[in-house]
């Protein structure tokens, strides 16, 4: 990873760069994708335990 076009972004920098948008959406899919599993985990921990 380039820590010099990360630090860019932080910035609000470079954000005309393809690869800043790809940076920016594989962010936002690992963040849903954790979203989604602590949810599932958490629901499976919280289940009655007749069902």
């Amino acid at each position: 990873m380039e820590y010099a076009l990360l630090n860019a972004i932080l910035h609000g920098e470079r954000l005309t760069e393809p690869l800043t948008w790809i940076y920016i959406a594989a962010l936002i899919a690992v963040s849903i994708a954790g979203w989604m599993v602590g949810g599932i985990a958490f629901d499976k921990y919280h289940q009655p335990e007749g069902e």
